[in-house]
């Protein structure tokens, strides 16, 4: 095949184009609902009286489903359709943040802990996995790429925005927008995703070229919770996990949870740490971009001992940078780490769909369940360090280290397809 044929048969179809679209658009809108919680509990604090221990058991319930939800969801995304199961998800958050316009201690915990934990736990990176696997096989790096960062941009670049509309009007003014992108991604799921057929309703002669069919789908059990018990006596499983609880404890478990603090701490102000995340959040659209594009031509051991090994140097080199100045140091910390941020992702997703066949999607899920494992370890981590040491150097430097073993662990796998399959869900 010629160069110019190999490229042309590697585009993208319309229908392909469309498809990314609204995933991406459902990611963008799950995303915004993510990091809300910091936005209104300052308000909630400050205008409307809340303790944070009145609100402080629904944002960590939503924690919890945001991780364990995602292998559910893509069970039930297989069985009824994808499109199915995203606009239900999206419609909770559309309920969800309407009912929290009436501010309400308890009503807060059940709707911001079940409804949007739920709602959001659905459309998480293993939903980008399974568009990945069921549409773009032959491409899967670059797509998760594009997905990621279309978290990430739902997650960070909008965050600002939020914070501003809620100056001029007030803290409902986000949930209100929020509310307005998901119901976009409904309509765009409509029109693009309107067609695709439950996994167990495809035929062969159904599916588009670049698809393998799949089989027909089995119980609960046999589908979901059978396919880990399976993933689970392989080694490759657990160094995924691994690797994600580690991932997890040096990104959301820090930055989310204790950098802002610190470095007000430290001297700086909250508009100066607000931009340093800002700028993470914008360098990590590139990263994971990168990161997607070389999955598909570069070893993933590269690419993730790469991105441990630099995010570790970059994590031990903040205690001496963080010093209350705003100057171009904070500035290449927030570029590089952010570039490195969600760069596991990509790789992580390949793995599990190239090791896993059929069942990747939700066995990503759960792996990435375990990435929320460690950012609430490290979360609580950092607070029981903040009050023994009187300091968050600590944290930083514990932060590095486990960087640096993650880049060891990288390498005990080859990451390629037993020669004896996983047991088949019978």
């Amino acid at each position: 095949m010629s160069t110019s044929t190999q490229l042309a048969s590697e585009r993208l179809s319309s229908r392909q184009k469309g498809i990314l679209f609204a995933g991406m658009t459902s990611i963008v809108a799950a995303g915004s609902f993510t990091t809300l919680a910091g936005l209104l509990t300052t308000e909630f604090v400050e205008d409307i009286g809340w303790g944070v221990d009145a609100i402080g058991p629904g944002i960590a319930i939503n924690m919890l489903f945001y991780g364990l939800t995602a292998p559910f969801a893509i069970y039930f995304m297989r069985r009824y359709g994808i499109a199915k199961v995203a606009n239900t998800a999206l419609m909770l958050l559309i309920a969800g943040s309407t009912a929290i316009l009436f501010p309400m201690p308890l009503l807060f915990n059940l709707v911001w802990g079940f409804v949007i934990g739920i709602g959001t736990g659905c459309l998480t990176m293993a939903y980008g996995s399974l568009i990945v696997k069921t549409w773009f096989p032959s491409r899967q790096g670059v797509i998760a790429g594009f997905l990621v960062a279309s978290s990430v941009f739902g997650q960070f670049a909008l965050l600002p925005f939020w914070s501003e509309v809620m100056q001029f009007f007030s803290w409902r003014a986000p949930l209100i927008g929020s509310a307005m992108i998901a119901t976009s991604a409904i309509i765009i799921n409509l029109v693009f995703l309107k067609d695709a057929p439950a996994a167990d309703q495809i035929r062969t002669d159904d599916v588009a070229p670049t698809a393998a069919a799949p089989r027909p789908l089995g119980g609960l059990y046999e589908e979901l919770l059978h396919g880990l018990v399976g993933a689970m006596q392989s080694r490759i499983f657990w160094i995924l996990a691994l690797l994600f609880v580690i991932c997890g404890a040096t990104t959301n478990g820090i930055l989310w949870s204790h950098f802002t603090m610190a470095a007000m701490i430290c001297g700086l102000t909250v508009t100066a740490a607000s931009s340093v995340l800002l700028l993470i959040g914008v360098f990590n659209v590139f990263g994971t971009t990168l990161s997607g594009w070389l999955t598909d031509r570069v070893d993933v051991r590269t690419i993730l001992a790469v991105v441990f090994l630099v995010r570790g140097l970059m994590l031990l080199w903040l205690p001496s940078i963080l010093i209350g100045v705003f100057d171009a140091r904070i500035v290449t910390f927030a570029i590089i780490f952010g570039i490195m941020d969600v760069a596991t992702v990509p790789p992580v997703i390949a793995i599990c769909n190239r090791i896993y066949g059929e069942q990747g999607p939700a066995i990503f899920g759960w792996v990435n369940a375990f990435h929320q494992l460690g950012a609430g370890m490290m979360a609580f981590s950092g607070s029981m360090i903040w009050l023994v040491f009187g300091s968050y150097d600590p944290l930083w430097y514990l932060s590095g280290v486990l960087c640096l073993i993650a880049v060891a662990f990288v390498f005990t796998s080859s990451y390629r397809p037993a020669s004896t399959p996983l047991p088949a869900a019978t």
